[in-house]
């Protein structure tokens, strides 16, 4: 009887899960929790935070006074920020999960769709054409022209670098 080998194209944790390991049990039972509050919370405010938001709200840290949220951008965090106590009072009065909760933290979590478009937006900033070099036969401002001519007539002592220093500032 041979061995059943795991498809090779799966995910790195069905490969684990048929080789027999499994996440460790506190680790398993943290991640049941968040995915449980994660849909608590989605559940709970349906009504208040647009879709988009929820769509990439999870809950990242609960403990019995803090929540924390992760979501998808700046924008969503902002927003939950703003509008905290309404969502803090939706929480605590329809969940007893979140009953005795004080605080939502908000943190911003790449995705990787974010991460795949930054790349190709860098990508594409690659092919444009290159900005000359700042010291590429550009003509100086009459500002520094003017900070170097003083420079040499009242900084300088040598006469060589005074006469280079002015020849520099003139051209």
């Amino acid at each position: 009887m041979s061995k059943k080998q795991p498809n090779r194209l799966a995910q790195l944790i069905d490969h684990q899960a048929f080789a027999g390991s499994a996440l460790p049990q506190t680790l398993a039972n943290n991640m049941r929790l968040y995915i449980e509050a994660t849909n608590e919370v989605k559940e709970l405010l349906v009504d208040c935070l647009p879709e988009e938001i929820l769509n990439t709200c999870w809950v990242v840290g609960l403990t019995s006074e803090q929540l924390i949220l992760s979501v998808g951008s700046m924008t969503a965090a902002n927003h939950i920020r703003y509008l905290q106590n309404a969502y803090l009072q939706v929480l605590t009065e329809q969940s007893i999960t979140f009953k005795q909760l004080k605080q939502i933290r908000v943190v911003v979590a790449k995705t990787f769709a974010d991460n795949y478009s930054s790349r190709q937006s860098s990508a594409s900033l690659a092919t444009l054409p290159k900005p000359s070099k700042a010291n590429e036969n550009q003509a100086l401002s009459q500002n520094t022209k003017r900070t170097i001519s003083q420079a040499a007539e009242h900084v300088t002592t040598d006469e060589n670098l005074k006469k280079a220093l002015l020849r520099l500032a003139n051209h």
